[in-house]
């Protein structure tokens, strides 16, 4: 938890950014929002989950999140958009488990000419990364995702689903049949700093009953200045509206997002 403080200390410390950076930050902001923008990031998403199994323990979960967009053609951009898990999970016996868990690949292929509607599609991928088998399925899995969102004015609001079906792997463990869905939307107030609110949906089709782990999650955010980097903090949390039973009641976030602007 100390980690998560010094954060928000530097962000305090860091202050306002520079006159130059202000009008740059604003631009910078919604591309953080926009998860097809043409913007190379390197997210780092700090997650505290509070309220695990009878003994209400806290697990953590690091998920580290590289974003690179590349110019398919003069038309259609790709972005390549992956999420390595680093976590640590309390079982009820007591014990911990501690490492990575499966990776998720996701490829948008999105027009580079966008009008009022933005958009991406593509193939999102599970790979079996796990370094210890409670932390991941064994299975390869593949389907499709799809992300749409619009930025009037000052907002932002959209939404991203993915849907995975397991395709190959350990024959002894269950088979994958996952959805995962994100409304989301985030309203600017100008100087690089925006609040938001999104609700992370996802289930589990195989499970017989309690399915659906859903958070209700609120934010704020800022982009500053690091030395010349320029970078995105953001702090936020909220309670699980749904959510098997022995599973997190609610979760706390924080992330420092690096920027690479072209």
């Amino acid at each position: 938890m100390r980690s998560a403080f010094a954060i928000l200390a530097l962000v305090v410390l860091v202050g306002e950014p520079r006159p130059l950076f202000a009008q740059s930050a604003d631009e910078l902001a919604k591309q953080t929002q926009n998860p097809v923008a043409s913007l190379i990031s390197v997210p780092f998403q700090g997650n505290w989950d509070f309220g695990i199994g009878d003994r209400e323990a806290t697990g953590t979960l690091l998920n580290i999140q590289p974003v690179a967009p590349f110019g398919l053609t003069t038309n259609w951009n790709v972005i390549l958009r992956v999420i390595m898990p680093v976590q640590s999970q309390p079982a009820e016996s007591g014990a911990r488990f501690t490492g990575m868990g499966d990776t998720t690949m996701t490829v948008f292929f999105s027009p580079a000419k966008t009008g009022k509607l933005i958009w991406g599609a593509g193939p999102a991928m599970l790979i079996p990364t796990a370094t210890n088998q409670n932390l991941g399925t064994e299975k390869f899995g593949l389907g499709p995702s799809v992300v749409a969102l619009v930025q009037p004015g000052k907002w932002t609001v959209g939404t991203l689903w993915n849907q995975i079906w397991s395709v190959d792997g350990a024959n002894d463990r269950d088979d994958v049949n996952q959805m995962y869905l994100q409304p989301f939307a985030n309203y600017n107030l100008g100087q690089g700093l925006a609040v938001g609110a999104s609700m992370e949906a996802s289930t589990n089709f195989e499970a017989d009953e309690e399915q659906w782990t859903s958070y209700l999650l609120f934010s704020i955010s800022k982009v500053t200045l690091l030395g010349k980097r320029p970078v995105s903090f953001s702090a936020g949390g909220g309670p699980a509206v749904a959510s098997p039973a022995g599973r997190p009641d609610w979760r706390l976030r924080f992330v420092a997002t690096f920027l690479f602007p072209r």
